[in-house]
């Protein structure tokens, strides 16, 4: 992982509209809570980021987008930002799991402990969260379950008393509001976050370790991460558009 990749990250899965630009050793971010006015907010923040420089003066490496699970209308804000700027700078993309730029802002923030375990969540507003496991001990957050969508009173016990195994478990991002309704049996939290959201600088390490492990790909690899249902994404080639 290579810490002089020049990325530019874009988050908008939640009512939070985040973008960073790492470049030439400085990293440089816009976060703002904007529900609803993503698609108003998005491009005017990059711009604000790039300055007078043109994207494709930056010398950018790499485009990161956070690729769900969320709100619908974001992902597609994301997803739509992260396929035309790859496909119009030709560069490579790196789409990361939301929940998992979520624990990395966590452990940015010294909302948990670094040895931890991250239950991650998101209210899916539905009567729903979605949420994933991720152990925090290397500093950057790896995944201990797939993403997942659940009613708080059906979150499986098992899976998160298996993986805190005696080890703090956190609780983080707006899902937790729903914590009140939990089943019995979790293990105790030892610290509860539900004001957290992800934010872009927090894709930058792990769009760096993406790349690194040759999981990016070519803008028609773009697509949202919908855990439950939704619109298939249309790819590139669907869209009439030349790979």
């Amino acid at each position: 992982m290579s810490e002089g990749t020049a990325v530019l990250a874009v988050e908008t899965a939640t009512d939070a509209c985040s973008v960073a630009l790492a470049l030439g050793g400085e990293l440089r971010s816009r976060h703002e809570l904007v529900p609803r006015q993503h698609q108003q907010r998005l491009f005017a923040m990059l711009r604000e980021l790039a300055g007078d420089r043109p994207l494709a003066a930056l010398g950018l490496d790499l485009i990161a987008y956070g690729r769900g699970p969320g709100s619908f209308t974001g992902l597609r804000i994301a997803a739509a930002a992260a396929q035309g700027l790859a496909f119009s700078l030709g560069l490579p993309v790196a789409g990361i799991p939301t929940l998992g730029a979520q624990a990395r802002t966590a452990l940015r923030q010294g909302a948990v402990a670094p040895d931890a375990v991250i239950l991650s969540t998101i209210d899916a507003r539905i009567g729903e969260l979605y949420w994933a496991l991720y152990d925090a001990a290397d500093g950057l957050p790896q995944a201990l379950t797939a993403p997942g969508v659940c009613r708080p009173e059906a979150l499986p016990v098992a899976a998160v008393a298996g993986a805190a195994a005696g080890r703090p478990l956190y609780l983080v991002g707006s899902g937790a509001v729903l914590a009140g309704a939990f089943p019995a049996g979790l293990p105790p939290f030892a610290g509860v976050s539900p004001a957290l959201l992800p934010e872009a600088v927090d894709l930058v390490p792990l769009a760096r370790a993406s790349l690194a492990a040759g999981e990016a790909g070519g803008a028609d690899t773009v697509a949202p991460l919908y855990v439950q249902g939704g619109d298939r994404w249309k790819t590139i080639a669907e869209q009439g558009r030349a790979q």
